[in-house]
């Protein structure tokens, strides 16, 4: 389960500068760096894990709450996750945050690792240009050097 590198023993990288506290090839996460991470979600000094899990991409995409190697809280997500983050939203005692999730048009609020609010993001009309150029891409009109400069025009 845990090999160590020059820290620690014996390792199947002799120079390697990294020590692998715990390995896991079953553990099937697949997730971006935006949709993780740490917080002290119960107030005890501990950090948890949370992961918002893309799953195959159209299916099984969850939130995740590890405790050490311990899998804490699992909530289905009806979209990818884009981002996670945690923010104290009150002032009580003790100071625990909730935790944010941005998965399709909406952002999902999670207090207590229980689902507390959902946000609706307003719907925004894509530029007409922009379409017209992805079109063309999508026809093999444009290549991608074109397709750069002129992104970066209407920016």
């Amino acid at each position: 389960m845990a090999s160590a590198g020059p820290l620690g023993g014996e390792s199947g990288e002799a120079n390697t500068k990294w020590l692998d506290a715990h390995y896991d090839p079953v553990a099937n996460l697949y997730t971006f760096s935006s949709c993780v991470a740490l917080a002290d979600l119960h107030g005890d000094g501990e950090n948890t894990l949370i992961v918002g899990d893309l799953g195959t991409g159209q299916h099984n995409m969850k939130l995740k709450v590890y405790k050490g190697t311990t899998m804490l809280s699992e909530n289905t997500l009806i979209d990818l996750p884009t981002g996670v983050v945690t923010f104290l939203m009150d002032t009580s005692e003790p100071r625990t945050p909730a935790v944010a999730v941005a998965s399709g048009p909406y952002v999902y609020i999670y207090k207590n690792l229980r689902p507390y609010f959902k946000f609706t993001l307003p719907l925004l009309e894509v530029n007409s240009l922009e379409q017209d150029v992805w079109n063309q891409v999508k026809e093999d009109k444009i290549d991608p050097l074109t397709l750069k400069e002129m992104l970066e025009s209407f920016r």
